[in-house]
């Protein structure tokens, strides 16, 4: 498994993201209501955030596949995923700036802002330290 992933810290960096996507998935499907409460969310956007919960879910199970068949061709889906982060770190900055909720008591940190960057830079790298296997 190492291997196909060109070295140990690639392998890292790609468990690093699955995890994260697990725990996102997690979170916003069967832990919906304790992650809302945290941020004293209206529960009336529970819907939504299962919707989003099902992308991150997705995005967990696509992984375990590469995990399982190798990384090689997968450019594509490492592409999607940086420019995912790239909308979504935009779209949680403008929405934490406006602080559209704030009379309701949101609780606004930086994490919908940190995280998606976080993930685009850890795919951004797998795509350049890899591109001799993804791009196969």
């Amino acid at each position: 498994m190492i291997e196909s992933f060109g070295g140990i810290l690639n392998l890292i960096v790609f468990l690093a993201l699955t995890f994260g996507w697990a725990m996102y998935g997690f979170q916003m499907s069967l832990g919906i209501k304790s992650f809302y409460d945290k941020f004293k969310i209206s529960h009336t956007g529970i819907i939504i955030g299962g919707f989003v919960g099902s992308f991150a879910i997705a995005a967990a199970i696509m992984h375990v596949l590469i995990l399982l068949r190798g990384p090689e061709g997968a450019w594509y889906l490492f592409t999607y995923f940086i420019i995912q982060a790239v909308f979504a770190a935009f779209l949680s900055y403008r929405t934490v700036q406006a602080k559209v909720a704030a009379d309701e008591g949101v609780i606004y940190t930086k994490e919908p802002i940190i995280a998606p960057i976080v993930f685009g830079c850890g795919y951004g790298f797998l795509l350049f330290s890899m591109s001799d296997i993804l791009y196969a």
